[in-house]
């Protein structure tokens, strides 16, 4: 009788046991990192509520300097790899370039190196409608003109 109570109470930690660590696996499993997508929209809603980011323009200087999302920095897509560790992990990164493409190595780039906020606009500037700075626009706001 003892026998049988004994291996009850051992079949019945077992099964805790396994429930415990299938429940902490499907937990990692969720929080796992993954790029998230941004539209003109929740990113002109990111910029507005002045949300803790660095918008990071991929393309290159003439074209940032034509016009691009207002805010951003430029660091060309083949500068990336080496300056990426400029950027705060602190901090959510959102990254623009073309089409989208570039965005998506980038930011898969930053996942793999300990990064957890990264977006990348959807599309690129090929599908940004919102508003746009350019070299002129800063000099305007520079010089109060």
């Amino acid at each position: 009788m003892m026998k049988k109570y004994v291996l009850g109470i051992l079949l019945g930690l077992n099964i805790v046991i396994v429930a415990i660590i299938l429940v902490w696996s499907l937990k990692d499993m969720k929080e796992e990192k993954s790029l998230q997508l941004v539209d003109t929209l929740k990113l002109t809603a990111m910029i507005k509520s002045q949300e803790n980011m660095v918008i990071i323009d991929l393309r290159e200087p003439d074209l940032y300097g034509t016009g691009r999302v207002p805010g951003s920095i430029n660091i060309p897509f083949e500068q990336i790899e080496n300056r990426f560790q400029e950027l705060p992990k602190n901090k959510k990164i959102v990254f623009v370039c073309h089409t989208g493409r570039m965005g998506t190595e980038s930011g898969n780039l930053l996942l793999s190196n300990d990064y957890s906020q990264v977006f990348n606009l959807e599309g690129g500037m090929a599908k940004w409608s919102g508003e746009l700075e350019n070299n002129r626009s800063l000099e305007t706001a520079l010089i109060g003109e």
